[in-house]
Parts: C-alpha cells; structure tokens; sequence
C-alpha cells in the first residue's frame, strides 16, 4: 500500500508559507500548511479509494479560510467578536489530525491493493453497461432526489438510493481515466451533472467536482509542481464560481420557491435557467469583491465553534455527552415509537451554544454548530477529540465493510464506497444532521447490498 508523496507540495508550501508569514496571523496559516501535509500523508494511498483524503483536505479548507476570513473583515483581529478564535481554529486542527490517524491505522489496515489487481478487475467491467447503468441511475437519482421530501418516512431512504448515480458516475470515471475512447462519455456525464446542479435549491452542482477529484486521487502517486500547478489552477476556477454563486444565490433561490421561504423549486427548468443566466450577467466587480466576504463567512465555520467555546463552560455547562445522547435517540428511535420527538432543526442547538438568534426552519433557513463543536459542547478538551476518534473509527470500520464485501469486483466497491462517504465532506455538519445520514446510509447500502449490488455487478461484468 503506497504513500503518495509529497515533497513537491512541501516545497511549493514553503514557498507559500514564507509569502504568509508576512501576512497577518501568519504562524497560523503556516501552522494549518504543516496540517495539511500531515493529512495527506496519512489518508492518501495509492490504488484506494481516498475519500478519506478529500473529507480532511475539505475539512482544512474550511478551517483555514476562517484566518482568511479574520484577516479580510476583521482586519487581522482574532478577537474581534469572539475571544476565543486561537482556540477553535487549533482545536480544529487537533481534530483533524486525530482523525487521519484513526482512518491511517484502522480503515487501511492490511489491504494492498496493486495496479495489478486493479486494472484486472477495471477489465471484467463491460464499458457500454457501465453507461448504461450511468443513465438508469441518472433518470432514477433525479426522480428521487424531486420527489423524496414528498414521502416523510421514506425521504433518506430515497435520497440514499439517489446516491448510486455518483456510483456509475466514479465507474464511469475509472474506465475513461485507464481508456481515453470512452472520455467523450464521461465529459458529457460531468456536463449534465455540472449543469443540473444548478437546478436545484442546495448547489449540489458541486458534487461533480468532488466526485472528480476522488477519481484523479485514486490515480496520483505523486504531488510534485506540475501537480500542484493544475491543482491550483482549479481551485482558483472554482473559488471565481463560488464567489459568482454566492452572490446571486439569495435571489435564485427566491426565484426557484417563489417567495415561499421554503428548499423547494417551484418553477421549470427552462425559466429557472433563463434567472440564472440573467443574474450572472449582472455580477461585476464590485459584486464580486462583497461575494468574497460573505463566501468566507459561508465557508468557514470555525466562527460558530469559537462562539461556543466563548459560552460553554463560562456560560453554559459541559453536556456531559447529553447532546451526543439525544442525537442517537433522535436517530434511532423511530417516530411510531416517540411520535413526539418532533424535527430537526439544527438553528435551534447553533443558537443556544453559540448565543447567536439564529432563524430556523420556520424561515426556510439552517445553521448548524458543526458536529466538532458537538464534541467540544458535549466532552471540552481533551473529550472532543476522544469523540471525534470515535466517529472516524466508526467511518473506518464502515469502509472497510464495503470496500472489502459489498461485491466480489473491487473497483465496484471503490465505486459504492465513494459514492456513500464524499456526503460527508462538510465541516459544518450538525452532528444530528450527520450521524442521522451515517446510520441511514449504512442501513440503506447493506440491504443495497444484498439485493442490488449483485444484480448490478452481474450486469456490467464478464
């Protein structure tokens, strides 16, 4: 089992670190730099399926941009509105690091996995079934994905079923990467997902990216500047379209509800595209550079931890692991059991640990506290990072279930497994919100995968 190396990103991150440190809160930036290098070797193998990697590297994005975030609206002051913003920012890259330890010596633990191996099974895989599959789970994914919230009980159930679609999508990507015939496929497969994103309240059209680059990952053995370069040229892509959408997401999505306050799309297709169209024809520069602020703010999180450290336990007591324990209640006793345990409103939790009036659901909104700041509310320091290893044992152990037995074909598995872990990127994720989507996608996959997987491996193999 390979390390991928990366002594060409340590040099490039010399470089940048030595340009940081002229910058305010410099030794944190190179602090975060350090962490990244750290999370990279830890989660990144060659020939494996490194969704580990791209949870961690998302994690420390959103983490780093909040010294970004200090620096360009708070003019450098850390602690401007929270005096405990060293803490949370450290505390957050404490975390990290515990978990790439947990996920390097548990979810790898003696699997190799060769080139080998895996281009003899990439070639029992049928590349015309492999589309094939690809558009029935499209067609499926997005019936699924309009009409889940329309069936109370049965909507992850739905959603997780929707997830498939990225299964084809990741397969799809494989055969492309080792067979440039079928690349025009999968250049149209990220079209139509890139471009149906847009269609739809959440900005799920940057799923695609995430999916792509777990495929690239799967690939790179090394990070030297040829890398890092093109890497870089895409980041910068995609910041300019986040930016874009940050702007003009707050009247498109008012446009897709009409008015209504709620996550739904109320109108077509062709006139949802006609508004956005129109509305990204309307952004300039000066739009552009107040996009940046609030991408930051929207980004980062890491404001709402430190908020929480300023009120528990000055304020508020430990929890003591009371809000960990009503979130497994929330999420494993069913509603004909506790018809009263009522809905998630994640708002609620955010507002009361960070003492922020947060609107809430009734408002057609949802801010979340970050299942870390779960951890640090429930257990302080060193308790939250004890938990945190938990929760990466517990995604370690599910990875490995699926990578190892979900079918007899191992880039299949590769495929199940990415299209099941990448929903978890987000450093924001309420902990409810999170454990809720873990239980219920487990659940979903394993019954997936005696019934389903077996019939899709058969078809699309030889």
């Amino acid at each position: 089992m390979k390390v991928i190396d990366v002594s060409g990103l340590g040099g490039l991150i010399i470089l940048i670190s030595a340009f940081s440190l002229q910058m305010q809160n410099g030794l944190y930036l190179l602090l975060a730099y350090a962490v990244l290098l750290i999370i990279l070797v830890l989660t990144w193998r060659l020939y494996l399926p490194n969704v580990f990697t791209f949870l961690m590297v998302f994690h420390w994005v959103q983490i780093l941009t909040y010294i970004f975030y200090i620096n360009s609206s708070w003019k450098g002051d850390m602690n401007f509105l929270t005096k405990s913003s060293a803490q949370a920012f450290l505390y957050s890259l404490i975390g990290l690091v515990v978990m790439s330890l947990v996920f390097a010596r548990v979810a790898y633990k003696d699997i190799e996995i060769s080139d080998t191996v895996f281009a003899e099974a990439l070639d029992k895989i049928d590349p015309k079934k492999v589309l094939y599959l690809y558009l029935g789970l499209y067609l499926i994914s997005g019936v699924l994905s309009r009409s889940a919230f329309a069936f109370g009980g049965l909507t992850q159930v739905f959603i997780n079923i929707a997830l498939l679609k990225w299964a084809g999508f990741v397969l799809l990507g494989y055969l492309s990467y080792k067979n440039p015939n079928y690349r025009l496929f999968f250049a149209i497969a990220f079209v139509l997902d890139f471009v149906g994103g847009f269609f739809s309240f959440f900005s799920s059209f940057k799923d695609v990216f995430f999916y792509t680059a777990v495929i690239l990952m799967t690939f790179i053995a090394r990070i030297d500047f040829k890398v890092s370069l093109k890497a870089g040229v895409v980041v910068v892509s995609l910041f300019y379209l986040a930016v874009t959408w940050t702007v003009i997401k707050g009247d498109y999505r008012s446009f897709l509800n009409e008015g209504s306050g709620q996550q739904v799309v109320n109108v077509s297709q062709e006139k949802a595209f006609d508004k956005l169209s129109t509305l990204v024809s309307s952004v300039n520069k000066e739009t552009i550079n107040e996009g940046i602020g609030s991408f930051f703010y929207r980004l980062q999180y890491v404001y709402h931890f430190a908020k929480s450290i300023d009120m528990v336990p000055a304020n508020i007591p430990y929890q003591r692991g009371a809000v960990w324990r009503q979130t497994v209640e929330f999420v494993a006793v069913p509603r004909f059991i506790n018809p009263n345990k009522g809905t998630l409103d994640n708002s609620v939790k955010a507002s009361k640990f960070t003492g922020i009036p947060f609107s809430g659901a009734s408002r057609g909104v949802s801010f979340s506290l970050g299942y870390f700041a779960d951890c640090y509310v429930d257990f302080g320091v060193p308790g939250m990072f004890i938990a945190l290893a938990v929760l990466a044992f517990i995604f370690a152990k599910i990875y490995r279930f699926f990578l190892l037995r979900a079918t007899g074909n191992i880039v299949i598995n590769y495929a199940i497994v990415i299209a099941f872990f990448v929903q978890f990127s987000f450093f924001e994720m309420d902990g409810t919100f999170m454990f809720g989507r873990l239980f219920t996608s487990f659940v979903v996959f394993l019954a997936l995968k005696y019934t389903l997987f077996p019939k899709m491996e058969k078809f699309i193999t030889s």
